[in-house]
């Protein structure tokens, strides 16, 4: 049984299958930036997963999606200033519709934190802070060993955080 990762970028989307050692045994891409057109994204992203899932021959159990503005209360991607397609992007709908595969929903940093937490330099740690760089800058922070959501799915938004008052704005504003 396999799941498979997304992580989407500004500039490209990585998708994973993951083996239950959690071990990346098939890896693509799909470059992102060039999609102004949510539909048509989830199209590709779905006929992509569907080629991969065919060359290796394997059940999947599920999809797990880190995305910018990603929000895991609503599935949604939500008016992504670093993404060509705005608006409110539901895409884990969007998949399990195109797929028939459950599908889950985060924010890329809370991905990437959860992944340290569990895989990576962050093993064993109850309580820490991630900060991501990339497109943009995201943050997820672990408490107790769990993901802190907040209220309504942006807490620890601290890539979002004035450091130089004045100084370069955020696309959002």
């Amino acid at each position: 049984m396999h799941t498979i990762g997304i992580d989407i970028g500004g500039t490209n989307t990585d998708v994973g299958f993951v083996n239950t050692s959690g071990e990346v045994v098939l890896r693509r891409n799909l470059p992102t930036a060039q999609y102004s057109d949510a539909e048509k994204y989830a199209d590709d992203l779905a006929k992509l997963i569907s080629e991969m899932k065919n060359e290796l021959g394997v059940e999947v159990k599920g999809i797990g999606i880190g995305a910018p503005n990603g929000n895991f209360y609503t599935g949604c991607i939500e008016d992504a200033p670093n993404l060509n397609m705005h608006g409110n992007i539901f895409l884990a709908k969007m998949l399990e519709e195109r797929l028939h595969l459950p599908c889950v929903l985060t924010n890329d940093a809370n991905a990437a934190a959860y992944g340290e937490m569990v895989y990576g330099g962050a093993k064993g740690m109850k309580h820490f802070i991630m900060f991501t760089l990339g497109t943009g800058v995201g943050s997820g922070i672990i408490v107790d060993g769990k993901l802190l959501y907040g209220h309504d799915g942006f807490a620890g938004e601290l890539g979002h955080t004035i450091i130089v008052p004045n100084g370069r704005q955020c696309k959002c504003g």
